[in-house]
């Protein structure tokens, strides 16, 4: 870990240029509540961005006091309405078991609903990040979110997850299928004390096959995910709390996940012939591609950002999507582009100690467009 920079005195959080949040808690229609905090400085102009994180974190995230300057800080400060969306898969929100159909279907078009109409029904921007990112393009492709976008910026992934090697050798193993009939229902990169033999036996084995760094939480989240940033982008305080950042996700999303890494598409949850046919008509799920609504995406500007270096979902998978949604949308084809971070790789993008100047301008760049 020494390879890590320390945070200098120069760099410390200032915390004082957040303003105090308004929390507001939404019921969705399928009975989840989740959680809206929004951030506003007095004199802000530049319109509402709701943010969404990905799995287990929440919109924490977005306000590390870790760092010189996070990300919510870092729109605040330029003028932005930012609105922090902790959606069913938050870490600060109780453990629940859903697809992520059902977050497309409930979450987002709730959360974007609350602000369209709290902020003068102005179009609305978006940062979405991972697994966020998918569920918010489930939603924006099955024409939830029409008529109330102006421009998504993309983290990283959205409805092409590409994976590498690793992944693909434990996905297509179906690991998270086998766990959820060993019974366990949610899997975390902290201990989990629900499960402390399996706990126990994972700690052993990724701590003898990753030596990045002494964190047992770092070794198990590599382990579930793939290796989320190059050591050197994250500083010390923020790698050592990452107890405090990090928690668990259900089993049923990430079995969703994995069919999804195995296909290669967005597609339904696949429950199997018999279920699938009785709820798609269909032995095989519908994917969101080859049933999207153009008008979902049609005149929204959207930027797919991602890290060079992202060893979680590979570079091609924002490539394959930029493609299709042009393909799709011909008449808004020149709305749609990727931008890629050299040397960052999927949390970094938010986490690093530097992003603020390193990476937090790509998804600017679109918002100011």
């Amino acid at each position: 870990m020494s390879a890590v920079p320390p945070v200098s005195a120069s760099e410390s959080p200032r915390p004082e240029l957040l303003p105090v949040p308004d929390i507001t808690w939404l019921e969705t229609g399928d009975n989840f509540r989740i959680r809206l905090a929004r951030y506003r400085r007095e004199g802000a102009n530049k319109g509402p961005v709701i943010v969404v994180h990905g799995i287990y974190v929440s919109s924490t995230m977005f306000t590390l006091p870790t760092l010189t300057e996070n990300f919510a800080q870092f729109l605040c400060r330029r003028g932005y309405d930012v609105w922090l969306l902790d959606w069913r898969a938050s870490i600060i929100l109780p453990v629940r078991q859903f697809t992520l159909d059902q977050a497309a279907e409930y979450d987002f078009p709730k959360a974007v609903d609350h602000i369209w109409n709290e902020t003068g029904k102005n179009p609305i921007q978006a940062v979405v990040h991972c697994v966020g990112a998918m569920a918010f393009f489930m939603s924006m492709a099955r024409g939830l979110l029409s008529g109330k976008l102006r421009c998504v910026a993309c983290s990283q992934v959205a409805l092409h997850p590409r994976v590498p090697l690793f992944m693909q050798m434990k996905t297509k193993a179906g690991l998270a299928k086998l766990l959820s009939r060993a019974g366990i229902t949610e899997v975390s990169p902290k201990a989990d004390p629900r499960y402390p033999l399996f706990s126990k036996m994972l700690a052993a084995y990724v701590n003898s096959v990753h030596m990045e760094c002494s964190s047992t939480t770092c070794h198990r989240w590599t382990f579930m995910d793939g290796h989320l940033y190059p050591h050197d982008n994250l500083n010390l305080e923020t790698h050592d709390r990452l107890d405090e950042f990090v928690g668990a996700c259900n089993i049923q999303t990430l079995r969703h996940l994995e069919q999804a890494a195995v296909r290669g598409v967005m597609a339904r949850f696949d429950y199997g012939p018999e279920t699938n046919l009785g709820l798609y008509k269909s032995e095989t799920p519908p994917t969101y591609v080859e049933t999207a609504d153009p008008a979902g995406f049609a005149g929204v500007r959207i930027k797919f950002v991602f890290g060079g270096a992202n060893e979680v979902f590979c570079p091609l998978s924002s490539q394959v999507t930029l493609n299709w949604l042009r393909a799709l949308c011909r008449s808004s084809a020149d709305l749609y582009r990727c931008e890629e971070i050299p040397g960052y790789g999927h949390w970094d993008t938010f986490a690093g100690a530097r992003a603020n100047i390193n990476t937090y301008p790509a998804f600017l760049e679109l918002l100011e467009s």
